[in-house]
């Protein structure tokens, strides 16, 4: 089973890159922010609101489940019916599947399409969206522990697969979405199947996912936000 999912991942990472490859081929590419100067480049990862309101909706959801008990009742519920329809089903899939949107783009790198930044450089933002993703991630479990209404089912708040699956997906959306718009959203395809799976496997609930997520999404914004003022300030 574990051979089987390891190639179907590997076939989902290379169908990524085959597309990109397609779409270069067939489509005129757009000019990245690096051919159109230095300038609008400085502002493409200012964090506005606007790009906060989904991954922050999702964070909010989350955090509102001590204060509405229907959040609540809908994480038993949806626990409860996956236990009783789905009783005998495990899998490790997202195991893999979590670093499917990060290893597309060191694929991608592989056979020199043209991304955002450079391979070096996405090295850095891979690491430092890791270390953001984990870092806030701990807090929220420190504090979600305290909390009696997060630990009624055992499980943890939020969803660190799901947080790294988006983490990676986000990354992979803004070093494509310049050149390879309608792919550079490939990444979440595999972050939502993760979500789902984690769910299926009973190790975490809706609001967890979300909440993970949410997270995922919004530490790469503040990783490339981060970068681009410290990439800049040299400059």
């Amino acid at each position: 089973m574990r051979k089987k999912w390891l190639c179907l991942h590997l076939m989902f990472v290379l169908l990524n890159v085959w597309s990109c490859e397609v779409t270069a081929q067939d489509i005129q590419i757009v000019k990245s922010p690096a051919d159109s100067g230095i300038k609008e480049l400085r502002n493409q990862h200012d964090l506005k609101l606007t790009t906060l309101i989904v991954p922050g909706t999702l964070l909010l959801y989350g955090a509102l489940k001590p204060a509405v008990r229907g959040i609540s009742n809908l994480d038993n519920d949806i626990l409860e019916h996956i236990k009783k329809s789905q009783p005998g089903f495990h899998t490790n899939a997202e195991e893999y599947l979590m670093w499917e949107p990060s290893a597309s783009l060191y694929i991608i790198d592989a056979f020199k399409q043209r991304t955002k930044n450079s391979f070096k450089e996405h090295l850095f933002l891979d690491a430092g969206s890791i270390i953001v993703t984990g870092g806030i991630g701990y807090l929220m479990r420190k504090i979600s522990g305290n909390i009696k209404v997060y630990n009624m089912q055992g499980t943890k708040f939020p969803s660190g697969h799901t947080a790294n699956a988006f983490r990676g997906a986000e990354i992979l959306h803004q070093e494509l979405k310049y050149n390879y718009k309608l792919f550079s959203y490939s990444g979440y395809v595999a972050a939502v199947a993760v979500g789902i799976l984690r769910i299926y496997n009973k190790d975490h609930l809706l609001t967890e996912v979300l909440a993970g997520a949410g997270l995922g999404i919004i530490s790469s914004k503040l990783t490339y936000w981060i970068f681009d003022k410290v990439k800049f300030h040299k400059r």
